[in-house]
């Protein structure tokens, strides 16, 4: 549980966003109200994006030449000083003013795992095939993970830093994120939602792989539903039964 901040470790994987991260960590440290670090973790990009990081005295950066969005996360998390920790993409489709929002409601409810749905967002800016893949997956998720979340697929988490030391994640790319939600329900860890807006990106192009990665998360999906130690920790944690 987290019920006081320390400091807040923003970590944001990159991978050729030099239209993008400027605004993303100026943002952040221009409107994140707590101690913080931001941490850039780049998958050594060629567009310029790591030299613009390198001249702001405000960010880390480390440069991850494993390509991989799990890869990147693990590699700033390693590195991440926080007892918090936010993880959030550095496209500029995030609105990263909301990271306050989302400490306050780890703080008010003790919980283990905030994450911003954008389920909720008036301006329904994302794609049409990636919020209905979205919701399948969701669905599945809460029902073998006994769930309520509404947005599985959101990058936009903050974390207990204390929490994410103690599950083992594997995963290396997209399956990541939800290879940790599989892991958080399995030791009964809390996990609220708040609302959030989603923009389309200006600049560049998506990374996700809408086939591999869907295959990957099912996989994982899958997999952590197949160990019988997993049924039965989120059955047992299940709000469902409370």
């Amino acid at each position: 549980m987290t019920s006081k901040v320390d400091l807040v470790s923003v970590v944001i994987p990159t991978l050729n966003e030099a239209g993008n991260i400027l605004e993303t960590v100026t943002t952040i440290h221009n409107d994140l109200s707590y101690p913080k670090e931001i941490i850039v973790v780049d998958g050594d990009s060629t567009d310029g994006t790591k030299e613009i990081v390198k001249d702001l005295d405000f960010c880390r950066l480390i440069i991850e030449p494993r390509r991989g969005y799990g890869l990147a996360l693990k590699t700033g998390m390693r590195n991440a000083k926080g007892n918090i920790i936010v993880m959030v993409d550095g496209d500029g489709t995030y609105e990263v003013r909301h990271i306050n929002r989302m400490i306050e409601k780890m703080l008010e409810t003790d919980a283990d795992m905030v994450l911003a749905t954008r389920m909720y967002d008036p301006n329904k800016a994302m794609g049409l095939m990636n919020f209905i893949g979205n919701k399948v997956i969701t669905t599945f998720y809460d029902f073998f993970y006994s769930q309520l979340l509404s947005d599985t697929q959101s990058g936009f988490r903050a974390i207990s830093h204390e929490a994410i030391d103690k599950v083992k994640l594997n995963e290396g790319d997209m399956a990541y994120a939800t290879e940790m939600l599989i892991q958080f329900a399995k030791e009964g860890f809390s996990m609220v939602e708040i609302p959030t807006t989603y923009k389309a990106r200006k600049y560049g192009k998506p990374k996700l792989r809408r086939f591999k990665s869907g295959i990957e998360i099912f996989s994982t999906m899958v997999r952590g539903f197949l160990d019988a130690s997993t049924i039965r920790k989120t059955w047992k944690n299940s709000p469902y039964r409370r």
